[in-house]
This record gives C-alpha cells, sequence and structure tokens, in this order.
C-alpha cells in the first residue's frame, strides 16, 4: 500500500507542476512594494481539469483563460497592480495589489474568488 500512496503523490506532483506553469512568470521572490498585498485571484468560469479535455478542447480552454485574465488586468486598469504570473492551464493570476485594486477584484463579476498569496519562497 506504501507505493501507491508514493505514486499517488508522485502522480499529484507532477499534475500540479503541469497546471502551474505559465507564461510570463516572476522569480518566486519578487518583493513587494509598500501598500501592496500579494493574492491569487482565481478567475469565474466553467473551466475543466486538462486531464479531462482532448488537445484541442484544451488548447481553446487556454485561450478561454487567456482572454478572462486580460479582461480581469483591464478592470484594473489606473489601480496599483503587478502581474507576478500568468497561469496558462489554470484560470489564476498571481498579482501584488494595492487597496483600490483589490476592492476592484472583490467586487468584479469576472472574479470568483481573491485570496491572500502566503507562500513564501526561501534561498540559502
Amino acid at each position: 500500500m506504501g507505493w501507491f500512496r508514493c505514486a499517488l503523490l508522485t502522480a499529484g506532483l507532477v499534475v500540479t507542476g503541469a497546471c502551474s506553469t505559465g507564461s510570463g512568470s516572476t522569480p518566486g521572490g519578487t518583493p513587494v512594494p509598500t501598500g501592496m498585498s500579494r493574492v491569487i485571484v482565481t478567475l469565474a468560469g466553467d473551466f475543466r481539469p486538462e486531464g479531462e479535455l482532448d488537445a484541442q478542447s484544451r488548447q481553446v480552454q487556454r485561450q478561454a483563460i487567456r482572454t478572462a485574465q486580460d479582461a480581469v488586468l483591464r478592470e484594473l486598469a489606473g489601480s496599483g497592480v503587478q502581474v507576478l504570473r500568468r497561469y496558462d492551464a489554470l484560470p489564476q493570476l498571481a498579482l501584488s495589489v494595492d487597496a483600490t485594486a483589490l476592492d476592484r477584484l472583490r467586487h468584479s463579476i469576472r472574479v470568483a474568488a481573491v485570496r491572500d498569496d502566503t507562500a513564501q519562497s526561501h534561498s540559502s
């Protein structure tokens, strides 16, 4: 049974790694300016895990994710926002935002959830 759990854990890590790759990413240690908060924004919409999709449907969904990300970022124009990471396969954005941008995100119909990005990157 131990090897089975290890295989599941390994498979989960591979899936997570595959899903979290994104374009326009910055190093995990990107400093956040004073008055800004790091958040993970989950986009509203009907998105499915890529493992359930064929190749063509994956490409269509990735384009829909990109379009939804662009729309949310347009809503934040004129506020303090820094894109830390755009995900290709996940309907999410990692952002550094000021209070105005955070308020806009929380009231946007294009956003399903806004969570603090508590992940820390430590280097030795």
